[in-house]
Parts: structure tokens; C-alpha cells; sequence
């Protein structure tokens, strides 16, 4: 992501000013000084300069952030100071930035990002087509790491040929899943309503995973469920959702999404879940039925019920 937010910044750069002239600086080592000095002092051919800083953390960090806040009032219109870091202690210095450049983020890709960012990075970088259906496959292989995604998309447009597209088929002859999901992370999952999401992360888990991975995901799936039933009884009763979360103990991401879909439970359906939910647990211990079917069967329910 650091990648593509400097590429996009040196296309600007060299669309307002023409050619410009690039200077690296280590965090690490470099002198505060020398750093603003190269921002401050005109190049030989009086060209627009990139003055890119790697670990700025530790360039700004105690006696060199009154510096850098200084330049910061007032940065020369000649260079543009590109301070780049995998920490970052938020504080004055970035209000300064906000009012004559820009702090961006650059977060780890969530799923769909990952798959919109596939179809736009493919053709440009790689010279190769993708439809969203191979882009979503990639994904659910590798997960939404960009860096290994572009590792593979670079082999893959190889195989491709030049101005060739890359499929599904592709992608299953070449890619091989690496990725592995926490079984705890269905619960979100299934909370989201959609049939299709819930099968495909479903299979991703138990797929990728020691054969007993069904175990802990009933598991999960019935403390889901509980937890389902809790909040459907809180809301017949006419409680708001925030107290019964408090009553139930519900913390984090799993919170707020029981408390999205409390206003559409029925204590008759969610009851009816966390007895299917025990009875399949009962049933697998006791070798009965396939794990794969069973769960994919509870997926669906707890589908309909979400939504």
C-alpha cells in the first residue's frame, strides 16, 4: 500500500512539474538537518524534489520533532518531504501536515478491496485481463496480503501470455491455498446474512485445516447461536440492545453485529437454532453425518436467521 500511495504521488509530481529529482533517507541514520537541508537547498537543474524519508518514526521522533514541525509551517514550494513508516505516534506534527499536504493510511486491504485493487493492478502493471470471479478466487487462496497477490499475479500473467487473461483454472493449476482462517472468525460470517460468503469461508476453513476443524467451528457455531437466543429473548422482552450486549457479555466486532441484527430475532427461531446447533455437535461426536454437509446445512440457517 506505501507502494502504491508514492507511485501515485510521483505521477502527480511529474504531471505539475515535469522531471523531478528523487532523494532517499534512512530514518534510522539520517540527520534531521541534512534531511530539511536537502528540502530547503535547489537542485542543479532546478528540477521539483522528492525528498523520501523510510522509518521516519525515527526521524522525528524527541528533539527532531520541533524541527520538523517548524518545516512543516512553512515547507518549501521547490520540494515535496515524503515521510514514510510502518509506526507512527500521532500528535501536532500531523495536524501541521493536514493543513499543507496529506497523512495517509495505509492499512492492510480488506477482501473486497483486495478484489477491486486485482482488477485495477492487473492490466496496468501486469498486461494481463481478470474477471472478478478469478480475482475473488485468488483472494480466498492467499487471503488479501497485496504484496504476495502481486507475486502471484506476475507469475500467473507469464502463463498467460501477453494479452492473455488469467482464470479460474489458471488460478487452480498454479496457486496453491496458503492461507489459513481462525474457525472463530465464521461467526462473523454467518451474522453477515449471505448464503454464498458463509459456504465459501466455511470451505476455506475446513479445507485448509487439520482434519478435525469441524470441532472447534460447531463450536463456534453454537456459542453464536447461544448468543443469538440470549439477545432474541432481551429484545422480547423489550430490552435495549446495548444492555442485553452488557448482560451477555458481548465484546468487540462480534458486539456490534449481534446488536445490527437483534431487532430482527424471534426467540422461536433462534431457539430452534441453538437446539439444531447441539444436536449436530451431539450427532458428529457420535460419527454421525458428514462434518462438511452438516455445517454447511447450520450455515444456511444462521443465514436465514440474520436476515
Amino acid at each position: 500500500m506505501r507502494m502504491e500511495a508514492t507511485a501515485q504521488l510521483r505521477r502527480a509530481l511529474i504531471e505539475q512539474h515535469g522531471e523531478i529529482e528523487t532523494f532517499n533517507f534512512d530514518g534510522d541514520s539520517a540527520d534531521a538537518a541534512d534531511v530539511l537541508d536537502e528540502c530547503r537547498s535547489f537542485g542543479l537543474m532546478q528540477q521539483h524534489k522528492l525528498v523520501l524519508v523510510d522509518g521516519a518514526d525515527q526521524l522525528v521522533k524527541e528533539a527532531n520533532r520541533p524541527l520538523m514541525e517548524r518545516y512543516a509551517e512553512h515547507p518549501c514550494e521547490h520540494a515535496t518531504l515524503l515521510l514514510r513508516s510502518e509506526r507512527w505516534n500521532p500528535g501536532k506534527l500531523d495536524k501541521l501536515i493536514d493543513e499543507v499536504g496529506v497523512v495517509c493510511k495505509c492499512d492492510g486491504a480488506r477482501e473486497p478491496e483486495a478484489v477491486a485493487w486485482i482488477g485495477r493492478h492487473c492490466k496496468t502493471r501486469h498486461k494481463a485481463g481478470i474477471d472478478r470471479a478469478a480475482a475473488q478466487m485468488l483472494v480466498d487462496r492467499l487471503g488479501a496480503d497485496l504484496g504476495r497477490i502481486d507475486s502471484d499475479l506476475a507469475r500467473l500473467a507469464i502463463a498467460a501470455g501477453e494479452g492473455g487473461s488469467i482464470t479460474p483454472e489458471l488460478i487452480t493449476e498454479m496457486v496453491g491455498v496458503s492461507r489459513q482462517e481462525d474457525p472463530w472468525s465464521i461467526q462473523s460470517v454467518l451474522l453477515s446474512g449471505d448464503p454464498s460468503a458463509i459456504i465459501r469461508h466455511l470451505r476455506l476453513i475446513l479445507d485448509n485445516a487439520p482434519r478435525d476443524a469441524h470441532i472447534p467451528v460447531i463450536f463456534a457455531y453454537t456459542d453464536l447461536a447461544a448468543k443469538l437466543h440470549g439477545m432474541a429473548i432481551a429484545q422480547h422482552q423489550r430490552m435495549s440492545p446495548q444492555t442485553a450486549a452488557g448482560k451477555l457479555k458481548l465484546w468487540g466486532a462480534s458486539r456490534d453485529a449481534l446488536m445490527r441484527v437483534a431487532p430482527r430475532l424471534r426467540p422461536g427461531r433462534t431457539r430452534a437454532l441453538l437446539r439444531a446447533c447441539v444436536e449436530a455437535d451431539q450427532g458428529l461426536k457420535s460419527g454421525l453425518g458428514e462434518p462438511h454437509r452438516v455445517l454447511e446445512r447450520l450455515g444456511l440457517r444462521f443465514a436465514a436467521v440474520a436476515r
